[in-house]
């Protein structure tokens, strides 16, 4: 179950993160939201934090796939090189089991099969994930625990 989103998370025993499309985004081009949250800001304090602490950031193919529709195989390398450098990243697979089950839930609960297969991925590899998007902070909250980068 998740906690409350607005419940501060700073003080976490659990090193081990799995960070939404969004906010390798929002680090990347150092974006702000609509009404003007430095978004960019928030992700990239959140990722100083990651490496101070020597915890570790969980991706696997749906974070890549996601980043290819907006940017080259270059780009994503610049964004990823730090973090392997620092020992910072572990790669999964997609296992059939959870391509299935976020299929699934993406058909019953109407929400996009990357939100759904990054919070099942999330839950179990037994991570935090950090995301901007209200489908992951809100909708799924019964998967995985969530919250946004500002609250860490």
């Amino acid at each position: 179950m998740c906690k409350p989103e607005n419940k501060h998370f700073g003080n976490l025993t659990n090193k081990k993160y799995l960070l939404d499309t969004c906010i390798w985004r929002d680090f990347y081009e150092d974006r702000f939201s609509k009404i003007n949250r430095p978004l960019g800001k928030y992700a990239h304090d959140l990722f100083m934090k990651i490496i101070k602490n020597k915890s570790e950031i969980y991706f696997s193919d749906i974070i890549i796939r996601e980043l290819k529709k907006d940017y080259s195989n270059q780009d994503i390398n610049e964004m990823l090189t730090i973090f392997f450098m620092n020992n910072a990243l572990i790669r999964v697979n997609i296992s059939k089991e959870e391509h299935l089950e976020a299929k699934k839930l993406s058909k019953e609960r109407n929400l996009p099969y990357a939100d759904c297969l990054i919070a099942i991925q999330a839950r179990n590899y037994n991570t935090i994930l950090v995301s901007q998007d209200a489908h992951l902070i809100n909708d799924l909250k019964d998967i995985v625990k969530c919250i946004r980068p500002e609250k860490i």
